[in-house]
Formats: C-alpha cells, sequence, structure tokens
C-alpha cells in the first residue's frame, strides 16, 4: 500500500496545485477587474466635475442678467405701486368737474371773441389801414432821401 498512497498524495498534491493555480488566476481576474472598475470610477468622477464645472459656469454667466431682470420688475412693481397710490388719493369726481368747468368757461372765452371780432367793420379797418399809408408814404419817401 504504500504505492498507493504515495499516488494518492500526489494526486492530493496535483489538485491542490491546480486549486492553487485556478486561485490565482481568479485573483488576476479580479485585479484586472478591479483596475478596470477603478478606471471606470475615476472616469466617473472626472465626468461629474466637468458637469459640475459647466454647471456652474452657466449659472455664473446667466446669474447678473437674472440679476438686473428682478431689479427691473422690481422698479416696475414700485411704479405701478405709486401711480395705483397716486390714482387712489386723487379726487377723479373733483377733477373731471374741473375739467368740464374749464372747458365751460374756455367755450364762453371763445365766444367773447367771436362776438368781439365779428362787431369789427372790416370795411371801416380798410379805410382806416389806408389813410394812414397815405401819410406815411410821403414821410417814407422824405426819409429815403437823407439817406
Amino acid at each position: 500500500m504504500g504505492g498507493q498512497e504515495i499516488e494518492k498524495e500526489e494526486n492530493k498534491e496535483r489538485k491542490l496545485e491546480e486549486l492553487v493555480k485556478r486561485l490565482e488566476e481568479a485573483e488576476e481576474k479580479q485585479l484586472v477587474y478591479a483596475r478596470r472598475q477603478m478606471i471606470c470610477a475615476a472616469l466617473a468622477a472626472v465626468s461629474c466635475f466637468l458637469l459640475f464645472c459647466v454647471v456652474t459656469g452657466a449659472f455664473l454667466a446667466v446669474l447678473p442678467r437674472v440679476h438686473r431682470a428682478l431689479d427691473s420688475i422690481e422698479t416696475a412693481a414700485q411704479d405701478l405701486q405709486s401711480v395705483s397710490d397716486q390714482l387712489s388719493k386723487a379726487d377723479l369726481e373733483t377733477l373731471v368737474k374741473d375739467v368740464d368747468r374749464m372747458a365751460v368757461t374756455s367755450e364762453e372765452g371763445i365766444r367773447e371773441a367771436l362776438f368781439k371780432i365779428r362787431a369789427i367793420d372790416i370795411e371801416e379797418l380798410n379805410q382806416a389801414i389806408q389813410a394812414l399809408s397815405d401819410v406815411v408814404s410821403p414821410l417814407a419817401k422824405l426819409v429815403n432821401r437823407f439817406q
């Protein structure tokens, strides 16, 4: 039995060596996969960082425009509030009555002016202008001789 035991021992050693060899191969494969996983994780981290930089840059580029737009909206809202306050304080009924009274007064003034213009005798005015021209014309000739 001594030869069979040696064979069994050698078989056990071969199986053990094969097992160790398979374990070593599996470990090498695990190292390869771990390296690949590490590279993928590094690429993912770099991609996330670049995406963060792009988003931050876009946000910083748009932020001043948004701020100006919000300032404009706030100014418009304040102006609208001011106009609303002024309108609420204004006595529109009295204002309309004053405008109406002013229109009536203006109309009366225009009527009076038209009556006075109609009262002017145009024929008499033309005769007065002609008479003035007759008097001034010889004086103008006399003054022109001395120049």
